[in-house]
């Protein structure tokens, strides 16, 4: 199985579905994880790259990585901070891992985390797995994609390279390339909220590997989830359902984890609308 739940108490403030397919690959790459307390909780979505060994591995150990750390903290008072150090030692974890032959398995997985007390919510990401909020019936990405099409795009607004070099140069599928991952030599990209967001009564956060959003568009994303919003594991069933229906060119591991705050006061920190 590769989404664990640990229910160690129900949090009053939340609602968590999970759902996970293989789509039209022969292997299950993706790794999920999410932890309910009374009074916080935590989302993890790794998506593994290497091939059957590799992918599996990477995206496995470094989810564990994290929870074990997790479980082990002596309070977590700088919430940021935690993210972006666990980055830092699941990259390590992954960096470590060893093939069959004792060699470097060299192989990589994307992260996007999500950690939640009462209303404030704190994320991580590397890679190009994505975290959406979906705010009434509008949803919006909170991360980037940390593939080349970004560098392109620093480059363009730098000067660097001219609008017609960018057009040309994002279609190509050298766009889609990673730059960041869990596993890479010298990882210094990392995306997070210093602050906390704030969520609002209804609220539902997504963290998703990359088979949801190169299978659906946001229209799709947004409206599935809602329709079905009442049963969280509903919904991510049916969007992972959707996407496999609509994936063109055969379908990739595809992992939703679902969210959906439902109300309480909160502390300082960023508004969400």
């Amino acid at each position: 199985m590769n989404i664990v739940e640990e229910r160690v108490r129900e949090n009053p403030w939340y609602e968590i579905g999970a759902s996970s397919i293989l789509g039209t690959r022969s292997y299950q790459q993706d790794f999920a994880y999410f932890y309910t307390g009374a009074q916080e909780v935590l989302s993890i979505v790794c998506d593994g790259m290497g091939g059957l060994e590799g992918g599996e591995k990477a995206s496995k150990a470094a989810v564990q990585r994290m929870i074990q750390d997790f479980h082990i903290r002596k309070g977590l008072e700088n919430v940021p901070e935690f993210l972006r150090e666990e980055a830092r030692r699941m990259n390590q974890t992954v960096l470590s891992l060893k093939d069959k032959k004792g060699k470097p398995l060299k192989a990589g997985t994307t992260l996007v985390a999500a950690y939640f007390r009462e209303n404030q919510m704190y994320w991580v990401s590397v890679g190009d797995s994505k975290i959406y909020i979906i705010h009434g019936n509008k949803l919006q990405s909170v991360n980037r994609e940390h593939n080349y099409r970004l560098t392109l795009k620093n480059q363009l607004e730098s000067g660097r390279i001219t609008q017609a070099v960018y057009d040309r140069e994002e279609k190509t599928a050298q766009a889609e390339a990673l730059i960041s991952y869990i596993g890479i030599e010298n990882l210094t990209l990392i995306d997070g909220n210093p602050m906390p967001i704030l969520l609002q009564p209804g609220d539902i956060i997504m963290l998703c590997s990359d088979g949801v959003y190169k299978s659906l568009n946001e229209s799709q994303i947004c409206a599935m989830v809602r329709d079905n919003d009442l049963d969280m594991y509903i919904a991510a069933d049916r969007t992972t359902a959707m996407a496999l229906r609509y994936g063109v060119r055969g379908q990739d591991n595809t992992t939703v984890v679902l969210m959906k705050y439902l109300g309480g006061q909160g502390g300082d920190g960023k508004c969400f609308a």
